[in-house]
């Protein structure tokens, strides 16, 4: 029998320095007792937003207890826990921030997995090395700071920000923009929305049976090769117009239909981006592509400390504590 090999899961000295930045958030996204097939795919998924700074093949065993993550943590330069559990009621969300807290406990009201949003829309796409960078945080639709802006929400927002790296316009390289999380606050239902897409550079103003053959030459269509062996020229499979049948019986795509028909869609490449012919300076179609999860959260509580060591209740759904406007001074 072969000797098993052991890979390194840890690094030291300078080395666990460079990988591990100061100042980078780091997550555990675990789930807390019996949850059932769906929201342990959700845990996964959840993993794949939160990435590279999350640790994504974490093995749960069933006599880990939510205190032994909370000790762990620590050590390992772990500053969020995200807790999934089933309650009678609806599926629960705690946010932990490691190791003073807050706590923020949220209702899951409803969520979709990654897989049910790739089946329900059109244009479906593998994606990998997206998830090589962090996401870009978008928060949307909150009230913005004033008197009467309900105190709560400004520490929602921050709980957020501090879950992703801090955005540096003047070193972020343009090809590390992959992906985006939207956060956005409905005021009429009281709940977050959280959504996951991933950027799409398109060439402007080309036709979809154009760019198939742009694709099929980079060796980016499904198949690798375009097909035109029952085409009599290339013409008629650029120029066939839409609800004229091909010769394979299938109707074609409008010739002129472009990628972006808006020019508030369009954009000028500030520099080279991920992409065959993504050159600086050259004008090209920007697209979010939803990948999924979704989840419409409400938060529940706010409270100090962690699990275990919760002090004094900072804001519920059924009341808010004065202490609320001082944890919002010590951010």
């Amino acid at each position: 029998m072969a000797k098993r090999r052991k890979n390194r899961t840890h690094l030291k000295g300078a080395n666990a320095r460079e990988a591990h930045p100061d100042g980078v958030p780091k997550s555990f996204i675990i789930k807390h007792g019996q949850v059932g097939s769906s929201l342990t795919q959700l845990v996964r998924d959840m993993r794949k937003v939160m990435e590279p700074n999350t640790a994504s093949r974490l093995k749960e065993r069933h006599r880990n207890k939510l205190k032994d993550y909370l000790t762990m943590a620590p050590a390992l330069q772990v500053t969020h826990l995200f807790a999934f559990t089933l309650t009678p009621v609806a599926p629960s969300l705690r946010i932990i921030r490691l190791s003073n807290g807050p706590t923020l406990s949220f209702r899951v009201e409803r969520y979709s997995l990654m897989r049910d949003v790739l089946v329900s829309i059109k244009r479906t796409r593998s994606v990998g090395i997206e998830y090589l960078t962090p996401p870009l945080l978008v928060l949307a639709s909150f009230p913005p700071p004033s008197a009467s802006t309900p105190p709560h929400l400004s520490l929602l927002m921050k709980s957020f920000q501090s879950l992703f790296p801090p955005l540096a316009p003047q070193t972020l390289s343009l090809s590390q923009a992959r992906r985006v999380v939207l956060v956005s606050y409905n005021q009429d239902r009281g709940t977050v929305d959280f959504r996951h897409y991933i950027i799409t550079i398109k060439p402007y103003g080309v036709s979809r049976r154009v760019r198939k053959i742009l694709e099929s030459t980079s060796g980016k269509a499904s198949s690798g090769l375009l097909d035109l062996g029952n085409e009599k020229d290339v013409a008629d499979f650029v120029l066939r117009k839409r609800g004229e049948p091909g010769p394979d019986g299938y109707e074609s795509a409008s010739s002129a239909e472009s990628v972006a028909g808006d020019d508030n869609a369009a954009v000028d490449l500030a520099e080279d981006y991920v992409g065959r012919n993504n050159r600086k300076g050259q004008r090209r179609a920007v697209r979010l592509d939803e990948v999924g999860p979704r989840l419409e959260l409400r938060l529940i509580k706010i409270a100090e400390g962690i699990p275990g060591k919760e002090g004094a209740v900072i804001y519920h759904e059924f009341g808010m504590s004065s202490l609320l406007c001082d944890w919002l001074l010590r951010i």
